[in-house]
């Protein structure tokens, strides 16, 4: 296969593997990496399908006033299509990996609605996050979390921002990033001095509890009145 050599070719050959990178790319850094995505064969395949899904809106949409203008196109309107390229191969499919796989406050609802409209069309319950502790680490709004060690003893500590988890396939792990001196029963106490964070690698045998701060659970049910 040759590969093009104008400027308009070059973009047309990009259009069909730059939408398909971008959006799995920032996909993995929403979601984690899955087993897909350690596959390079894997991973280019499934590039030029999402490509050829934008692809196809894109045709359908403007394609017949690019393939009116052809090699008309004058220096300007080539700069004018450069830049349309930045937008509907880059930010566009950016922007949609972000809203289905995102997390946060701002696309919760949204996510909810599509996950009730799924399971009415479908009538399914099946959950695409391969496991429950992909789906609890990465939609938990508890800030404490606790974890019982195989002989008893707990640790824990405040579960914020800086704190960190493992997803599928990687072995659970969690970095807990304010350690707490904890009780024999669970109990958290104070703030374990010049702690720099805990990490445990978490073990079948292990129990891991999250836990909501009571003083904000009272906030929010005060708010919600």
């Amino acid at each position: 296969m040759s590969l093009p050599s104008d400027g308009l070719g070059v973009l047309f050959y990009l259009a069909l593997i730059v939408p398909g990178v971008v959006f799995i790319s920032v996909r993995a850094q929403f979601r984690g990496f899955r087993d897909v995505d350690r596959s390079v064969g894997a991973r280019i395949l499934l590039a030029f399908v999402v490509s050829a899904v934008f692809d196809a809106v894109y045709v359908a949409s403007i394609g017949p006033l690019v393939a009116t203008r052809g090699a008309e196109l004058t220096a300007g309107e080539v700069g004018t299509l450069g830049w349309l390229f930045v937008l509907l191969a880059i930010l566009v499919p950016a922007l949609v990996s972000w809203i289905v796989y995102g997390g946060g406050p701002l696309l919760r609802p949204l996510h909810e609605i599509a996950g009730k409209l799924r399971r009415k069309i479908t009538d399914s319950r099946y959950e695409g996050t391969p496991t429950a502790w992909d789906l609890v680490t990465t939609t938990t709004e508890a800030g404490w979390v606790r974890v019982r060690l195989a002989d008893g003893v707990w640790v824990g500590g405040r579960f914020g921002n800086s704190s960190y988890f493992s997803t599928y396939p990687e072995p659970r792990d969690l970095f807990i990033q304010e350690q707490f001196v904890m009780s024999e029963d669970g109990d958290f106490g104070e703030p374990l001095p010049l702690s720099g964070g805990v990490w445990v690698a978490v073990r079948d045998d292990y129990l891991v509890e999250w836990i909501h701060d009571p003083m904000e659970e009272k906030e929010t049910n005060v708010s919600q009145r």
